[in-house]
């Protein structure tokens, strides 16, 4: 098992949700580094991406805004930490806004082969206790649930 990214002053990673995707592990790793196969699946179901920048390198960011149906804008953005085709990827996560509790969360992923298949784990390090329990209570099993099940009908297509 690989070691886990440890970022300084932050607590010790956590496991989020492993998945299994219908792709080997470069197409998985691709999707979460080509600008255009990101912006189809890296949103809610029925929202759309307004709008979608990426730089691919280690201090390279993502940044993707989802768009409701309703029009309300909900922009993040990703600072690249760790590019590892096509093991591993780590990035800064946070909002893309001056928002207050804007602290952000290290985010892994470690793309395990399945044979044609790949086991995706996603791994969260939060600054402090309380940012781990808030964003352990908004939701956040069932929203990356939906961006995986987003993922893998892009990959099947």
């Amino acid at each position: 098992m690989k070691e886990f990214f440890k970022a300084e002053n932050y607590l010790e990673p956590i496991l989020i949700l492993d998945y299994e995707i219908d792709a080997n592990c470069n197409a998985v790793y691709n999707a979460w580094t080509d600008l255009e196969i990101l912006q189809k699946w890296f949103c809610p179901t029925g929202f759309s991406v307004a709008r979608a920048e990426m730089v691919l390198k280690v201090g390279g960011y993502f940044r993707i805004h989802m768009k409701s149906p309703e029009g309300e804008i909900y922009p993040t953005k990703g600072e690249y930490i760790l590019l590892d085709k096509p093991n591993r990827l780590v990035y800064k996560d946070s909002w893309d806004d001056n928002r207050e509790n804007n602290e952000p969360t290290i985010v892994e992923l470690n793309f395990e082969s399945l044979g044609n298949k790949t086991l995706m784990k996603i791994f969260s390090s939060f600054a402090t206790e309380k940012q781990k329990k808030n964003v352990l209570s908004s939701g956040i099993v069932d929203g990356w649930k939906m961006f995986f099940e987003n993922l893998n009908s892009v990959l099947k297509e």
